[in-house]
């Protein structure tokens, strides 16, 4: 790696006890401690920067069974094949796209619905939602939509928090009600 890299990945986990344990700072988030289905670290994971010119560098090492903040929290349209469609005002295209770029601003717009609809700024959402979806699980007045079905390639839907899905997709209208609007 680079040195100027080097220097600057030393200066951001500065700090950290050790790169090859978790510090106190990287436990388990508070939030998902009664959230069925979150998961901790498998044997050997590891967080490598690949550089073309200077190869892999190791830049952390998780123990196995390290109980991390796991992600995704909830569950939004980014997919490629059924995402969004955009004709191009330049030219007759059409093309299919999708990805998490289209994800930020669909949860800023449910933030602002939110906003709107309590009267007030709804602050971080993850002790809020998971809380909720502990509480009240899943069903017709539930903020929530467990993802049974279907699979991202490398996970299947199933109740509960999955990888794939965190805690599922929301029902914004339950959600608002839930966090005093109207």
């Amino acid at each position: 790696m680079p040195r100027h890299r080097q220097t600057a990945v030393q200066r951001h986990f500065s700090g950290i006890p050790s790169l090859s344990r978790p510090c106190q700072a990287w436990q388990a988030a508070w939030h998902q401690w009664l959230t069925r289905g979150t998961r901790s670290s498998e044997k050997k994971q590891s967080l490598v920067c690949i550089d073309p010119s200077a190869g892999p560098t190791t830049l952390l090492k998780l123990p196995a069974n390290f109980t991390g903040h796991n992600v995704p929290d909830i569950s939004l349209n980014a997919d490629l094949e059924t995402g969004y469609v955009m004709v191009s005002s330049a030219g007759s295209d059409v093309i299919s796209e999708g990805g998490a770029r289209f994800v930020a601003p669909q949860l800023k717009g449910i933030s602002a619905l939110l906003t709107q609809s309590t009267g007030h700024r709804v602050g971080l959402w993850n002790p809020q939602v998971y809380l909720l979806q502990d509480i009240f699980g899943y069903g017709k007045w539930s903020a929530f939509n467990s993802v049974n079905a279907g699979d991202n390639w490398f996970y299947y839907g199933a109740p509960n928090y999955t990888p794939g899905a965190g805690i599922g997709t929301l029902n914004v209208a339950n959600l608002s009600l839930f966090l005093g609007g109207r």
